[in-house]
């Protein structure tokens, strides 16, 4: 031990005060351990001073590093055949951070299974503080797909790097996320069937009928109707219609209708044949940018009988009917000759039961008379003479 005696001024003779210290070598340990404790409180001081901002009251931001994501909500996708096209979003992130970059991994939770995919919500992006980085997020699906689908997801940014520094566990790291649903836009679309498309003829002012069905080619239940394009036109013509002008019935997703009809009367005040075509037209009532099912069924309307000519008349008439007519005309006039000839008969048997003689005739200047077409047939029959008796009892018939 080292003594240090020091004078004191309290009394005259001096005293001696004397204080233990500890020698130079232990004086050396003492002062090792002293550095060795301001070093590792120095140490813990800096650390504080970085990771105790890192532990972030509830509720509030990390003033030191953080992450804000957002993103547009997406638009429904059409999956029509003609008009599929992939859905894009457009995210952004932003490093909250008041100095250092961020490095930020981009994750997500999808639930498109098999007939949808979410590309473009993965990796790893790094954002200087203050700053925003962005990222496009498209989405696909196949075509035809019911519009009842839906598609949940969620995307999630998390801080795992700040300042070259990883954050792991027991670190706290930022996070912040985006959920939405993509859904399926609905689409239109219809067939017309008619199975016989080939002209009708028809008579004037007589009902006829078109057969029709419809099917429900869109994606969600659909309200079809079928109507006549030109029917403003089929009434100026002179057609009517028995009952409704169109039809229309609900159907679901790929269902096919019953067989519908559409009846109408022809017009009957016509001199001639009459051309003119039906359009039909399908519509969907989901839709109203969905393409028409169009068929045209042409008509022949036929004058009648009675408003025709007469060639147009006899052009209808069988053949049948021709020959029964033309073998009661020709019985007809077969009985005419025959009672010409009976009459002629009677009239000379009477002139020569008389005995009158035969008046004189005065000449008259001769005139060329036409031959009559009956004249030979009669001279023929003047030779054969004929009892007026023969007769009497056909004439008494007639």
């Amino acid at each position: 031990m080292l003594t240090l005696i020091c004078r004191t001024n309290y009394t005259v003779k001096s005293d001696l005060i004397a204080y233990n210290l500890p020698s130079h070598s232990s004086m050396n340990v003492y002062t090792a351990k002293w550095m060795t404790m301001k070093r590792r409180g120095f140490a813990i001081l800096t650390v504080a001073v970085f990771l105790l901002p890192l532990i972030p009251a509830t509720g509030a931001q990390n003033p030191i590093f953080g992450v804000s994501l957002s993103c547009d909500s997406p638009a429904e996708m059409d999956v029509s055949p003609a008009g599929y096209e992939p859905v894009e979003m457009i995210c952004t992130i932003e490093n909250t951070a008041t100095v250092g970059a961020t490095q930020i991994e981009i994750t997500n939770e999808w639930s498109g299974g098999a007939t949808a995919d979410m590309l473009g919500a993965t990796g790893e992006y790094s954002v200087e503080a203050g700053e925003s980085e962005e990222f496009t997020v498209t989405f696909s699906g196949t075509t035809k797909q019911p519009s009842s689908n839906s598609y949940e997801f969620e995307i999630f940014a998390t801080v795992i790097e700040w300042n070259s520094i990883p954050l792991n566990e027991p670190l706290p790291r930022e996070n912040d996320s985006f959920a939405d649903s993509l859904e399926i836009a609905t689409y239109g679309a219809v067939e017309l069937r008619i199975n016989d498309v080939s002209t009708r003829k028809v008579e004037a002012g007589s009902e006829f009928s078109i057969n029709l069905q419809f099917t429900n080619k869109g994606n969600a239940a659909d309200k079809v109707r079928v109507d006549i394009a030109n029917i403003q036109n089929l009434k100026t013509q002179g057609f009517t219609f028995i009952g409704s002008e169109f039809v229309a019935e609900d159907l679901e997703m790929g269902a096919t209708s019953t067989l519908r009809e559409i009846k109408m009367l022809a017009p009957s005040d016509i001199d001639s044949t009459m051309s003119i075509d039906l359009q039909f037209q399908a519509s969907s009532s989901n839709d109203a940018n969905a393409d028409l099912s169009e068929i045209t069924i042409p008509v022949s309307v036929e004058a009648s009988e009675s408003s025709g000519t007469l060639t147009g008349g006899i052009s209808e008439v069988g053949e049948d009917d021709l020959i029964l007519y033309g073998a009661i005309a020709g019985g007809v006039i077969l009985l005419i000759i025959l009672l010409g000839v009976v009459s002629r008969s009677i009239r000379k048997s009477s002139a020569k039961k008389s005995g009158e003689q035969p008046a004189i005739e005065i000449d008259e200047p001769e005139t060329v008379a036409e031959p009559d077409e009956f004249d030979d047939l009669f001279d023929d029959l003047d030779d054969f003479e004929i009892e007026s008796d023969e007769f009497d009892d056909l004439l008494d018939e007639f």
